[in-house]
């Protein structure tokens, strides 16, 4: 039952029909599920499935079946066109093919539509496919159902159970099939399963405030949505944590209930709330007992602590697209927010789209993140706050148009006391910025904030590549040119704006001369000579890397910026990495 040549040049001759029926919710068709399925209680009776996913997201799925029509073989092909998170499809065209040869010149075959079929995808080791023929055709109506995979499921196809319901602590959903819904404080550990679509209502709190602490889990491919407002976000308590580990061929999505579950909707940025983690790390706006901050988006929400090696779980290969919520100016829900999170965190592989606020944002703590993307932000791509240092290493920001872009990094200390310590001091090495003419600044240091820059392209940025704001608090954290205080550095950096420096009204001295410090190595300001994010083979990015001063954190490279020219790391578990540019 392989696929042949033969049979893939006729799949390929139909592959222009439009879907017809759909079905979204859980199960996300890839090419994992492709091979020859059979009904182990029909004499192997079954089909081939090949399963071509599209750049938009979206699967063209074919069915192959080999059968007799007065006692001649025949050829029987399914096909259509799945939207991303579509599981089922009625009224797919079954179509027969007669004649054609692959001598030469190439005699194509002939088909005519004689049925419709149903085909749904329970699991990967469960497919069903009703075949409704017409009455001409000579073809009896055939139900192949629970077909399984001749040699046992894939290891690449991560869905392995079928929806049987919700557990307890979900209820029904009224949004989508296969779908169970949350809702208030969530005080037992909980599983989320990948052949479930979660629909959260509202804030769904994990734990109370390092109480009945629970472990909330994802399973890879699982995609969870708001059940249809903004204020519809996650939320995970200091004290409890998240097991969240996607894969690179099956990510984690949290996206918008518009995004392909809601017929004739469109989603758009802020139609989700986000993910929130809180912990007992260390934020200078509560730095002693009770460590008493408190969430901007909700009072009611505590967190920070003086554990700075704390774990609040792990989180990797997730997308969350189209969220963030701006309850009011500055308390705002982000796709990510981290709040007072420590380094035991493990964070990996994360990708914002098209937010409304920021992609991620910190709230003090020292949790360290490799591998973040930021696809057309709302607000900002990197914001810190209340003295986070963390690290940071390889990442793309990347603006589009009329999204309400702003900085690539916005770094602050704290609002209400510039130099309250701990002073904000994170790393970030192995970034591109791309401002693609839209936003403020790449990199913005304000109120107080410093910051150590390595090996990180800046390019593009409308006001400038690099800005610093108030004075004196932000510039004496820094130093002077002739004598940088270590606390804001920038090595191996190569900035490619119109207005590469801009400076706070009264500055003792330029970002241009502190950039240019003696004391500071391999900076420049020329073009990166980019082909989109990848640097070309002619790229003065690809060597010239500055060393990192970054722990057992951070890699040393020898290129600038978040790629080497040859790896793309964001293939295959992101969307869309650059947007529209």
């Amino acid at each position: 039952m392989k696929i042949s040549l033969r049979q893939f040049a006729a799949l390929c001759a139909v592959a222009g029909v439009l879907f017809v029926g759909q079905a979204s919710a859980a199960v996300k068709l890839s090419d994992a599920f492709n091979g020859p399925y059979y009904d182990p209680t029909a004499n192997g009776r079954g089909i081939s499935m090949l399963f071509a996913p599209l750049a938009n997201g979206s699967t063209v799925v074919f069915g192959a079946l080999y059968t007799y029509l007065d006692g001649e073989p025949t050829w029987l092909i399914l096909q259509q066109t799945f939207l991303e998170f579509q599981f089922e499809s009625t009224n797919v065209p079954v179509y027969q093919f007669t004649g054609g040869s692959f001598d030469f010149p190439f005699d194509p075959a002939t088909s005519e539509v004689v049925g419709t079929a149903t085909i749904s995808a329970n699991s990967c080791s469960s497919i069903y496919v009703d075949l409704d023929m017409n009455e001409n055709s000579g073809f009896p109506d055939v139900e192949l159902g629970d077909l399984q995979p001749v040699g046992g499921t894939p290891n690449t196809c991560v869905y392995t159970e079928e929806f049987a319901g919700c557990p307890a602590f979900s209820t029904a959903s009224t949004v989508v099939p296969r779908g169970c819904e949350l809702n208030g404080v969530i005080t037992q550990d909980v599983n989320l399963t990948n052949d479930t679509t979660w629909v959260f209502n509202g804030l769904v709190r994990f734990g109370n405030d390092n109480a009945d602490s629970v472990t909330l889990s994802i399973e890879p491919g699982t995609v969870m949505i708001g059940k249809g407002q903004a204020s519809d976000y996650a939320y995970i308590s200091p004290g409890s944590s998240i097991n969240a580990n996607g894969r690179p061929w099956a990510p984690i999505i949290w996206t918008s209930p518009q995004d392909g579950f809601i017929s004739g909707t469109t989603p758009s940025p802020g139609d989700v709330g986000g993910i929130v983690v809180s912990g007992n790390a260390p934020a200078n706006a509560c730095p002693e007992p009770p460590f008493n901050c408190f969430s901007e988006f909700d009072e009611s929400l505590r967190f920070g602590g003086d554990s700075p090696n704390e774990s609040s779980g792990e989180m990797s290969y997730i997308q969350v697209r189209y969220a963030g919520f701006v309850f009011a100016p500055n308390r705002e829900v982000n796709s990510f927010t981290f709040q007072a999170v420590g380094n035991g965190t493990i964070v990996h592989h994360l990708q914002s789209y098209r937010g409304k606020d920021d992609c991620v944002e910190f709230f003090g703590g020292t949790v360290n993140v490799k591998n973040f993307v930021c696809t057309e932000s709302g607000d900002d791509g990197l914001d810190w706050d209340l003295g986070y240092s963390g690290m940071g290493q390889y990442g793309l920001i990347s603006w589009g148009s009329g999204f309400g872009e702003n900085f690539g990094i916005e770094g602050a200390n704290n609002p209400d006391g510039f130099d309250a310590l701990p002073r904000a001091t994170p790393t970030v090495a192995n970034y591109t910025f791309l401002g693609n003419g839209q936003g403020a600044s790449g990199i913005l240091f304000k109120q107080g904030s410093a910051g150590r820059i390595y090996n990180t392209i800046v390019e593009g940025f409308p006001v400038s590549c690099i800005e610093f704001q108030n004075t004196p608090a932000t510039y004496t954290a820094a130093g002077t040119p002739e004598m940088p205080s270590g606390a804001s550095t920038f090595n191996g950096v190569i900035v490619n704006c119109d207005t590469d420096f801009k400076d706070a009204d009264g500055a003792p001295w330029t970002v241009e001369s502190f950039f240019n410090s003696g004391e500071f190595e391999d900076n420049a300001e020329t073009n990166p000579m980019l082909n989109g994010y990848m640097p070309t083979a002619n790229s003065p990015a690809r060597s010239g890397a500055a060393p990192v001063m970054g722990g057992g954190f951070i890699d040393q490279t020898s290129y600038r910026g978040g790629f080497d020219g040859m790896n793309d790391w964001t293939v295959p578990w992101t969307i869309k990495p650059n947007g529209d540019n």
